[in-house]
């Protein structure tokens, strides 16, 4: 199971925040469904320079893509379709010593929410895409969605970094007009005092239950092996999620 890494400040919950709200897409059409499940859509990304850590040069020479998954919810969200992609691109090379032939490859995992708004028929509306690989700040994306009590549907997103740098997790709010809202993260400032220094490595929130789960590390706790764990019960009011409960329960 991911987990959530705490951000040390309402600053740094804000970027990852905007960075999800960054992925909605607002105007995409309808396609057939048949094509999304058999061949990569292109959607709107930043240029080259400005999403990609890995060495590049200035000129695509070929892109090829890959549906990883493609996978209809069941009910009650059968209206939602989420899909995974593969790109892999070849550039010049950004080392020009090594020659006009030399190529730099570049690998990316695409993750997009499609809606079903007629029989057969999809369309795009959120995506984010990452480098992966060596030089990949992140090591994958996972969207998930559920309904809401409020008659809304709830869009997780989990990016996880690379190495031991844990995830961080973020929500969305479709309201029933179709707009989507940023969820504020309330809770992580309701916990009493100290909790959060003691969340090494994040908490994985369901994004169906709102139920979170933490180890709970104790001073002497080694990193692999927290001593305790910290639940957490979370209630969506509004555009906001606050904190209901917090249990800390001793690890066997």
């Amino acid at each position: 199971m991911p987990a959530q890494s705490l951000p040390s400040s309402a600053d740094s919950r804000r970027s990852t925040l905007r960075e999800a709200m960054l992925g909605i897409l607002p105007s995409q059409g309808n396609i057939p469904a048949v094509r999304a499940q058999k061949e990569c859509i292109v959607l709107p990304i930043q240029p080259a320079n400005d999403r990609l850590q890995g060495p590049h040069g200035n000129s695509l020479v070929s892109t090829h893509c890959e549906v990883m998954e493609y996978q209809a919810l069941g009910r009650p969200l059968n209206r939602w379709i989420i899909a995974h992609y593969r790109w892999t691109s070849l550039f010049t090379a950004e080392d020009q010593t090594r020659g006009p032939d030399a190529r730099d490859t570049v690998t990316e995992d695409e993750a997009i929410l499609f809606e079903a708004p007629a029989p057969e028929q999809v369309r795009p509306v959120w995506h984010e895409r990452i480098e992966t690989g060596g030089y990949g700040v992140w090591r994958s994306i996972t969207p998930e969605v559920a309904p809401t009590s409020q008659g809304t549907t709830l869009l997780s997103v989990m990016t996880c970094l690379n190495g031991t740098g844990g995830c961080s997790q973020e929500f969305l709010q479709r309201h029933a007009d179709g707009r989507w809202y940023e969820v504020q993260q309330e809770w992580l400032d309701q916990l009493p005092g100290g909790f959060v220094g003691r969340i090494r490595h994040g908490v994985r929130i369901d994004p169906q239950s709102l139920r979170g789960e933490a180890g709970y590390y104790g001073d002497r706790d080694p990193n692999c092996c927290p001593s305790q764990r910290l639940v957490v019960e979370l209630q969506l009011r509004g555009d906001s999620l606050v904190l209901g409960r917090q249990t800390v329960i001793a690890e066997p």
